[in-house]
């Protein structure tokens, strides 16, 4: 009977997982759309804003929830804790939207000083100040979507968190463009639009799932909130890691390179779409196995997702080796100039991969805040070699930080599970 629960539980990874990351190939398609357009109507000059932009709305986002889409998702995925676990939802909701409200103030009023000071770049501010709203709407549709991958509507979460941000970007860009003016801000406002329109959607769905509504819990919010503040110093490692190499290009070189950079990186982060859409669905699967004490099935999900990655993200670096310089020429001649980048970041995403979802591992089994400690090593790693690296090198010495402190990171995990929890279960 176990035997065929485990095997039940494998099939639903492969199922779901596949609608995921069908999903997230949409999304990311109409990125890819999304970035080309931009180029072709505006220049390298233009992705370089919206990709700083963009790297404002994740870090500002990350601290509004402060690891709480995490622990919402590993409190819901526990049987017969649903009640529970929405009553403790809708007493701490007031704290998001305020924290976002604040945070997109602050960011709003500062985008002049923050364009002209730092980045030297006067046209950033009006990107910045469209990201400013774009705050509270992300971080509240992040947490609504938290709601949905922990009680496994895997399908719903993977659009809002992966697919539908770039699809609705698309569609208002096109609309905005066509209908109205071919300005470079109509960028910054699509996507404004666009993650608007997804956490409407997000709101819709939650009230479905979520009526009739109770505050009633046996979690207090300070509590919580303190339990998910390891989950979110990991979160804010992995996100640092992910845009640091961008800011830091950025007030180093023009916005042109930027751009170049930017889509180098958006192209290797294809390596590890499968692991992603992948642990959309297995993270709840490993909390609910684990804390049932079912360590054959916690062992072999991590055996069986980390299978399919090493699949998909091989063939994946391969394509990209091979046809590195026809994929980038699709951007112009001139982002060529950021083939090397391009496969060092496919390298590291490669690692990413190949060893495995540490982080849900130690997320949904009670062992945060070693994943934290690992992750503010590798962070400052990532900070020494970009600081280093991006005079002399410039995106090829920003792209070499990125995947070194990654492949660090990953290894140092893989390291502790193995010695630690693997052997503990």
């Amino acid at each position: 009977m176990k035997k065929i629960k485990i095997e039940a539980d494998l099939m639903e990874i492969l199922k779901k997982g596949g609608i995921a990351l069908f999903l997230r190939i949409l999304g990311f398609l109409a990125g890819y759309l999304f970035v080309y357009y931009t180029v072709r109507y505006f220049g390298a000059e233009t992705q370089g804003r919206i990709s700083l932009s963009f790297s404002f709305l994740m870090i500002a986002s990350l601290v509004c929830i402060l690891g709480a889409d995490v622990n919402f998702v590993k409190l819901f995925a526990i049987e017969n804790n649903f009640e529970n676990a929405k009553g403790l939802f809708l007493k701490s909701y007031p704290f998001f939207v305020g924290s976002s409200l604040l945070i997109g103030i602050i960011l709003f009023f500062s985008s002049n000083w923050i364009s002209v000071n730092i980045f030297k770049d006067a046209e950033l501010t009006p990107f910045l100040e469209w990201t400013a709203p774009s705050i509270v709407l992300y971080t509240l549709m992040l947490i609504n979507a938290s709601v949905f991958r922990g009680i496994r509507k895997n399908t719903l979460y993977a659009f809002l968190f992966n697919g539908g941000r770039f699809i609705f970007t698309m569609v208002f860009f096109l609309v905005l463009v066509f209908a109205w003016t071919k300005d470079p801000i109509t960028t910054a406002i699509a996507h404004t639009a666009a993650v608007a329109a997804l956490f409407l959607i997000s709101l819709w769905y939650l009230g479905k799932h979520l009526l009739p509504l109770s505050r009633q819990t046996t979690y207090t919010v300070t509590s919580f909130l303190k339990d998910s503040f390891p989950m979110f110093l990991s979160a804010s490692m992995i996100v640092l890691l992910g845009w640091a190499d961008t800011i830091i290009l950025g007030m180093y070189e023009d916005s042109s390179v930027v751009g170049l950079y930017s889509v180098a990186l958006k192209i290797a982060t294809v390596v590890s779409f499968s692991l992603q859409a992948v642990d959309s669905i297995l993270a709840p699967k490993l909390s609910h196995a684990f804390h049932a004490d079912n360590y054959t099935l916690f062992r072999r999900l991590i055996k069986f997702s980390t299978y399919i990655n090493a699949v998909f993200s091989i063939t994946s670096v391969l394509g990209i080796f091979l046809f590195k310089d026809f994929i980038l020429n699709i951007f112009g001649p001139e982002f060529i100039a950021a083939s090397t980048a391009m496969i060092i970041l496919s390298l590291g995403q490669l690692f990413n991969s190949v060893i495995g979802p540490v982080g849900s591992i130690f997320q949904m089994t009670g062992h945060q805040k070693v994943f934290q400690n690992i992750l503010i090593v590798s962070f400052v790693i990532n900070l020494i070699l970009n600081l280093t690296l991006v005079k002399e090198y410039g995106i090829n010495g920003v792209a070499f930080a990125t995947a070194f402190s990654l492949i660090f990171s990953k290894i140092a995990s893989a390291i502790y599970i193995k010695k630690l929890i693997w052997k503990a279960s």
